[in-house]
């Protein structure tokens, strides 16, 4: 058995909560050479030495209805952490964004005299009063992205400390435009459209399908060259089977970074995606569609007017949104449209 003063427990339940908990990590173990990570994650965690309880292809639920369903293994894995921190006594436990389940485990974790520290915050601004009590009994010391998220908790009396957004560190773009071209074969001359349909199987399922269509009617077609990038996380064949026939539109799985950048225009799923679009500087359409019951549940829960983090952030809405049924190929055509036929508009929006 390790030394339990040696051991830390790291939860992350997302894709980019992966790649930013595996950052951390890395970090962390410059630092203390001696720590060993157990815990919740991806691919990149196990790469930077997190040794997995589960992996977070099991954790993947999005929405009310997916949770209920999944409710028996959300006990299994409460029951198994409980069990380990229990046997084990880690150091501390570094919670990452993934707030439902998170804040529940932290919970745990303070009863058992464990320090838990919470990194990427939930977005308690748009959730309100109950999730901010949580964190003040429970959590001792929050790490935040964003500067406005330390100078909220402190107007609540909760110790935080800004560290900087990750992904000034994490986005690389190592090929010029021309390379990019290059490499993928697209022509100087075409206008590059960039879809983005999310990092879950669902999430491509439900908005990727919408997307193409909207490539299909869009009037400036023979301008455009449409490129999918693909998530790490699903798998290549749910793409193949909604590009089935669409020899306009092609499937990139590398480089998605650079997609970004050299795009014109970016259509994104809403999410950790949109923050990265905007860092490169690149303008978007951004989509937003889950279940109805899961809509409207939380639409009475949240109380911020906007869903892209790019408008969250700039508390102000600087790029289109999509919502729920306003996802439709005529829509997106429609701002892709503003885009292409409004260089003002087009440039206000880049800068």
């Amino acid at each position: 058995m390790s030394d339990p003063k040696r051991n830390i427990l790291i939860i992350a339940g997302e894709p980019s909560g992966d790649r930013h908990a595996a950052g951390l990590v890395f970090e962390l173990l410059k630092l203390r050479p001696d720590l060993t990570f157990h815990g919740i994650g991806g691919d990149e965690m196990r790469e930077a030495g997190v040794e997995l309880l589960f992996h977070i292809e099991q954790m993947s639920f999005l929405g009310f209805s997916e949770v209920i369903r999944h409710i028996p293994f959300i006990r299994k894995v409460f029951r198994d952490l409980k069990k380990w921190m229990k046997e084990f006594r880690p150091e501390a436990v570094i919670l990452v964004d993934y707030p439902g389940f998170n804040l529940r485990l932290a919970k745990s974790a303070h009863n058992m005299n464990i320090r838990v520290v919470y990194y990427i915050s939930p977005q308690l601004w748009a959730w309100g009063q109950n999730r901010i009590k949580k964190i003040r009994r429970y959590v001792d010391l929050m790490l935040v992205i964003f500067q406005f998220e330390q100078e909220f908790y402190s107007r609540h009396g909760i110790a935080a400390s800004f560290v900087g957004h990750p992904l000034v560190d994490e986005i690389k773009v190592d090929l010029t435009g021309s390379e990019f071209r290059t490499r993928y074969k697209i022509p100087e001359n075409k206008k590059i459209i960039g879809f983005l349909p999310g990092s879950r199987k669902n999430e491509v399922n439900t908005l990727l399908p919408e997307m193409v269509k909207s490539a299909e009617l869009f009037q400036h077609r023979s301008e455009v060259e449409w490129v999918v990038g693909k998530s790490v996380n699903v798998p290549r064949g749910v793409y193949d089977a909604i590009l089935e026939g669409n020899l306009g539109i092609r499937l990139i799985e590398k480089d998605i970074y650079a997609l970004m950048k050299y795009s014109r225009v970016v259509v994104v799923a809403s999410g950790t995606a949109t923050l990265e679009t905007g860092y490169l500087e690149t303008p978007m359409v951004v989509l937003y569609k889950i279940s109805p019951l899961t809509y409207h549940i939380g639409k009475c829960l949240v109380k911020i007017k906007n869903i892209a983090m790019a408008n969250i952030v700039l508390q102000k809405r600087v790029v289109p949104e999509l919502v729920q049924k306003n996802v439709t190929p005529e829509n997106i055509c429609r701002e892709l449209s503003d885009y292409f036929g409004d260089e003002a508009y087009y440039q206000s929006v880049a800068a």
